[in-house]
């Protein structure tokens, strides 16, 4: 007998974060994540198995080991090891070593302990090998505090705390998950495997990041933007380092927003994603430029209809993958991560000739991170669909085949605890739109009462953020704990997401509540049509752009009994000054409006023009370190509510960031969920 899945089985819950084969094909590395359910604390190791299968083995005892990185004899592992919870230094030279911030260690295959290779103040980032194995490559922050006299103050046994007075002199000076970003740069380091002193590449008042070696070891070709925009509308071009005589060069227009560099085999092309640096239409394509012809690039998916990245969303990880490109050592295919209706596969890319992207994985998955050998004969993938959080597997590549080979799963994280609970797979359908656009969606629906019997059940209509994102084949939480109270749960695609084409996501431009709320009504009112779900009984749900979509939808209608707006989007006129990103989202994505200019244009766009029509009992869920909707929209919204005697609630989880659904502190997450499920239980109940 199986029971109903629970909030607190999310404790319980394994994923594979990570995946690197080894340059022979005989092993892989993975990152497995764990929680600690007393201390309520990620726990990350690394692992190994065989590629053939077997026993995985523990390589690192943690407890946040990350980025492993093969060396190129795969005699050795590079990886990051940071503590669970940093504690704060004692001493400045515990401060200076960085004791409580993520540094490289190397551990050696043929036996014997890890070793510290890296003691920055800061950290240092993921590190890459150069050709020879010689050296690591990496990235780490420089830079002092502006007031140094409060960082002294906190260390030593009678640390005292002095409150910050911050001066501001950049309209880019913060980022949601990071808080204040002046003070401090990211610039690139390398060391030698064998130990010393880390020697600086690059400085200078820039970011640079996403390092990668030439072949030949002598270049290293970096993102990294440099433009007198950089601190209003940034967006990275990518440049190269000439080791010997530290000559720079940007290879990228200015006018892309650029970032995964790789060089070819032979060192002659450097491939690339990009997207446009203003008024982006959220598609991301692969391009590539020759090393001795900058600004000549050239795109490789021009008529591509899925997004060259993944854009898949869950609520078991942060981000979309991790964007890497892997070129065939021949130099005859490039191969990257790609969506396309709500799934994320591997596909192969020709530089030469104007064929489009072959996909080389298959199946209703969510790859959401992928590595190769040396030889490009096989892949390593972590993989989640809708009953797997993040499982590790590998395939061989044919690209002579004209179906990608079976893939074979290497790990079952959640073997035993999925053996416990019933979980639902989704029902796919097609509906049009408006404009007759074909678009899709999907219902999850909880266990049928009696065979053959027709319920209608209560339904949950689940709308994605972004916009520019897509909902798909990935592992949701939040939908099977709702399922396993009783409601159907509705998700769907309208415009604005990707892995449609760059039309499809760029028509929600300018028309945020328009005709994308529209083709989100549509997606109901065909799931509603199936049967089996009783329209009269419908709850909303979703989180920042959904949370805007959730506000927007009882504003503008009654028809839905419960909803639910997480970290959400109610004015744009105060988004503008108090979102790390507001002005791009006003300027660039809703026709250039600035609260002073067309305060009318950003008050139709926004749901607190329409908060007197809200009816519905509204629960509202914010962070209350969000930087990306900063907190004010959720309490502005709750004060009006309130204020007019509206059926609504404000939770406020403190120390959490935009992305508390996705890697927020465990206990906030399980309570985040309990919180969804109390109200709808309360408004729009199963029974």
């Amino acid at each position: 007998m199986t029971r109903p899945l629970t909030p607190e089985d999310f404790y319980a819950m394994r994923l594979v974060e990570e995946s690197r084969i080894s340059p022979d094909g005989s092993r892989i590395a993975y990152v497995a994540q764990g929680m600690d359910r007393e201390s309520y604390e990620y726990r990350r190791s690394i692992w190994v198995v065989p590629t053939e299968g077997g026993e995985p083995r523990r390589l690192t005892a943690g407890p946040n080991d990350h980025s492993p990185r093969w060396s190129p004899d795969g005699r050795a592992l590079a990886f990051v090891r940071a503590p669970a919870r940093p504690a704060p230094p004692r001493t400045k030279a515990e401060r200076d070593a960085g004791k409580d911030k993520g540094q490289i260690w190397i551990l050696s295959l043929d036996g014997g302990e890890p070793t510290q290779l890296t003691k920055l103040r800061y950290g240092a980032g993921t590190p890459t090998w150069s050709p020879d194995g010689a050296t690591m490559l990496f990235t780490a922050k420089t830079g002092e505090p502006e007031e140094p006299e409060v960082a002294d103050a906190a260390l030593g046994e009678e640390a005292n705390h002095l409150p910050r007075v911050r001066t501001i002199n950049r309209l880019w000076h913060k980022l949601d998950g990071v808080g204040f970003i002046y003070e401090q740069r990211t610039h690139l380091f390398s060391v030698a495997v064998s130990g010393g002193e880390p020697h600086q590449l690059t400085d200078g008042d820039y970011d640079d990041g996403a390092p990668d070696w030439s072949p030949d070891g002598k270049t290293i070709a970096f993102a990294s933007d440099r433009t007198d925009e950089r601190w209003t509308w940034p967006g990275a071009s990518i440049w190269t380092l000439n080791l010997a005589s530290g000559a720079l060069t940007r290879m990228t227009d200015e006018a892309l927003s650029c970032h995964a560099p790789k060089w070819s085999p032979d060192g002659k092309t450097i491939a690339f994603l990009a997207t446009t640096r203003r008024e982006s239409d959220g598609h991301t394509d692969l391009c590539v430029v020759p090393a001795d012809k900058p600004c000549k690039h050239r795109q490789l998916t021009t008529d591509f209809v899925p997004n060259s990245d993944d854009t898949c969303i869950d609520d078991m990880r942060a981000g979309h993958g991790g964007a890497h490109l892997v070129w065939s050592p021949d130099g005859r295919d490039i191969f990257f991560l790609a969506s396309m209706r709500g799934t994320s596969h591997v596909y192969a890319a020709r530089p030469a000739g104007n064929l489009l992207p072959r996909r080389v994985t298959e199946g209703s998955r969510r790859i959401f991170d992928f590595s190769m050998d040396d030889a490009c004969q096989r892949f390593a993938m972590a993989v989640s669909d809708p009953n797997i959080p993040g499982d590790l597997y590998t395939q061989a590549v044919d690209l002579g085949e004209t179906t990608a080979p079976m893939m074979e799963r290497l790990t079952n994280l959640n073997e035993t605890l999925f053996s416990e609970v019933e979980l639902a797979w989704p029902e796919e359908y097609t509906f049009l739109g408006v404009d007759d656009w074909e678009l899709q969606g999907w219902i999850l629906r909880p266990p049928r009462v009696g065979v053959g019997e027709t319920v209608n059940v209560p339904a949950v209509l689940e709308v994605h953020g972004g916009p520019m994102a897509m909902y798909g084949y990935g592992f949701f939480m939040e939908f099977q704990l709702l399922v396993a109270r009783g409601y159907a749960v509705i998700y769907t695609n309208p415009r604005g997401s990707t892995g449609y084409g760059r039309t499809f996501s760029a028509a929600v431009l300018n028309d945020w509540g328009g005709k994308d709320y529209e083709d989100i009504l549509a997606g109901l009112d065909a799931a509603l049509a199936k049967g089996g779900i009783d329209s009269e009984r419908l709850g909303i749900a979703g989180g920042s752009y959904g949370g805007f979509m959730t506000n927007w939808a009882v504003g503008h209608s009654d028809r839905f009994k419960a909803a639910v707006t997480m970290r959400s989007v109610v004015s744009m006129a105060t988004m503008f000054g108090i979102s790390d990103i507001g002005w791009e989202l006003t300027i660039d994505e809703l026709g250039g409006a600035t609260p002073w200019t067309e305060p009318e244009r950003l008050a139709k766009f926004s749901p607190f023009t329409y908060v007197q029509n809200i009816h519905t009992p509204l629960l509202i869920l914010h962070s209350d370190q969000d930087l990306r909707c900063p907190i004010a929209e959720g309490m502005q919204l709750f004060t009006a509510l309130k204020f007019m005697g509206r059926e609504t609630e404000l939770v406020i989880f403190e120390e959490q960031s935009h992305d508390l659904s996705r890697n927020g502190h465990p206990r906030s997450r399980v309570l985040r969920l309990h919180k969804i499920l109390d109200w709808f239980r309360k408004y729009n109940p199963v029974g």
